[in-house]
């Protein structure tokens, strides 16, 4: 949808109950919920204004999105993987951004700790053997751009948010590809 709606909707309950959806025990209430996060945070990466990407990455993280995206990179289904990945890249460049327009681009990406804690390294580890290429190429891509490559990436991120004491008030634009998630 179009930034304004979805400025609106991020302004209402329904974003808690979309988050909820991607705990559910239902695949296919859990495959529409990531399409809505995904769709979320792609419109406002897509936004020139500045501030946007961070700001919804930072209220879908607010909703507790980061484990459930993360826990969704266990599926078997490529399209969902797929998703996934995108979704969980949206959250991770938001992050990028926000530590760049903090205190002179000195800040660590707020947004890597609590992926990986929430066994995101490992699982984007795995997912460069998946059977499809473009899993395993954006699971690499992720880990690389992110997490240094392979390695203790959490440790890296654990120093970095330890040593910079910075504090998050808004983001910059994303430069992924527009794309609309629909299942």
């Amino acid at each position: 949808g179009a930034p304004s709606r979805i400025e609106w909707l991020m302004g209402t309950p329904l974003v808690s109950l979309v988050v909820q959806r991607l705990t559910v025990d239902e695949f296919g209430v859990k495959r529409q919920a990531l399409g809505v996060v995904a769709n979320v945070l792609q419109a406002f990466q897509a936004d020139p204004r500045p501030s946007t990407a961070g700001w919804a990455a930072s209220l879908v993280y607010e909703h507790g999105a980061v484990a459930p995206l993360v826990a969704l990179l266990d599926v078997h289904d490529a399209d969902v993987l797929r998703v996934a990945l995108h979704a969980s890249g949206g959250v991770l460049a938001a992050g990028e951004q926000l530590a760049r327009s903090s205190r002179g681009g000195v800040c660590s990406n707020p947004f890597t700790l609590p992926f990986a804690e929430a066994f995101g390294v490992e699982k984007l580890e795995e997912l460069q053997q998946h059977p499809n290429p473009a899993v395993g190429r954006r699971a690499a891509a992720l880990l690389d751009r992110y997490f240094g490559g392979v390695g203790d990436a959490m440790d890296a991120s654990e120093d970095a948010a330890a040593a910079d004491g910075c504090a998050f008030t808004g983001g910059g634009e994303g430069r992924e590809p527009r794309a609309v998630y629909v299942f």
